[in-house]
């Protein structure tokens, strides 16, 4: 048995393209006998609701929501391979002769089968996790893949009864932390990252949503790298006890200060690093703010969700 086979065959068939043990035969150059004995793995050993369509004289699936990726692979040997990927393709190694073969071989596994849909539904970071259950997982990781809204109980710090909040996922993202969701609140109608080791259960709804077609905030953070990433015309506003304060810091050459009716002051950056403008909203305590750019604005709103998530108050 071979997993590329098993995924590509699944894929074929997801598609509606009717495969049979002739096409994968072919495809892969493979005897018939291997190629029958990989369509038995899935349909016995996966469970997968294969059934043989005798006009299209190729199989289907009799449950459109089956997955096979929840099915094939534990959550940790795929969170192993999607990171292994992600080192490969974004990281860039120098890669000697075995592992050049073995970068290959994920490059043809992930391409044109149903993990390059999954590998888009995660992003990675790095730090400390804190773990989650496997169906939670799986049930988000289908839920983003199928563009399906999901209702989430959810264990808020400081509760103990979890409360019902609909959401439409868009991406996990790995983190300090642990695993977070994140998406877009059908209550708050903006995004929204939540833990995932908070969530106690996921129900799947029939109900679909169109994703947006800018990735949110955290998730451009995390591509763009939020410790270095630079902003432009950041403008951060200080509450009116920071007023005096404000005026006698140097941040930049081209700085602008302005004073505000009810004595708050606007600070006007030409250019500044994430971490920068992270690090001064915190130092405040809370007398501090970015006004915009929004983008900035969630982005640092998404890093201190993370540090609460990560640093608990006790």
């Amino acid at each position: 048995m071979s997993m590329e086979r098993v995924l590509w065959f699944d894929e074929r068939v997801r598609a509606g393209h009717h495969p049979g043990s002739g096409t994968l035969a072919a495809h892969f150059k493979v005897s018939a006998r291997t190629a029958r004995r990989d369509i038995e793995f899935l349909r016995d050993r996966l469970q997968a609701p294969l059934r043989y369509d005798a006009g299209a004289r190729g199989y289907a699936y009799s449950d459109s929501g089956f997955y096979l990726p929840s099915a094939f692979f534990r959550k940790d040997e795929m969170i192993a391979l999607l990171f292994a990927r992600r080192l490969f393709r974004e990281l860039k190694p120098p890669l000697s002769e075995e592992t050049a073969i073995l970068s290959g071989r994920l490059e043809e596994l992930f391409h044109g089968t149903s993990l390059g849909k999954v590998e888009e539904a995660v992003s990675f970071d790095f730090g400390p996790q804190r773990d989650s259950s496997d169906r939670v997982f799986f049930d988000l990781l289908r839920a983003i893949v199928q563009r399906r809204i999901v209702r989430l109980h959810y264990v808020s710090p400081g509760e103990g009864d979890p409360s019902d909040r609909e959401i439409e996922p868009l991406k996990l993202l790995f983190s300090p932390g642990g695993w977070h969701l994140l998406g877009i609140s059908r209550r708050r109608k903006g995004t929204c990252r939540s833990p995932v080791s908070r969530i106690r259960r996921v129900e799947v709804t029939s109900r679909t949503f169109v994703p947006p077609k800018r990735p949110p905030a955290a998730d451009r953070a995390a591509r763009s790298g939020i410790r270095g990433g630079m902003v432009r015309n950041a403008k951060i506003r200080f509450g009116a006890g920071k007023a005096a304060w404000a005026f006698a810091q140097a941040w930049h050459p081209n700085q602008r200060l302005q004073l505000e009716l009810d004595g708050s002051v606007v600070l006007d950056l030409p250019e500044a690093r994430v971490l920068e403008v992270l690090g001064l909203i915190l130092q405040q305590g809370g007398d501090a703010a970015v006004a915009t750019p929004r983008e900035l604005r969630e982005v640092v709103e998404a890093e201190i969700g993370r540090l609460e998530t990560a640093y608990p108050l006790r």
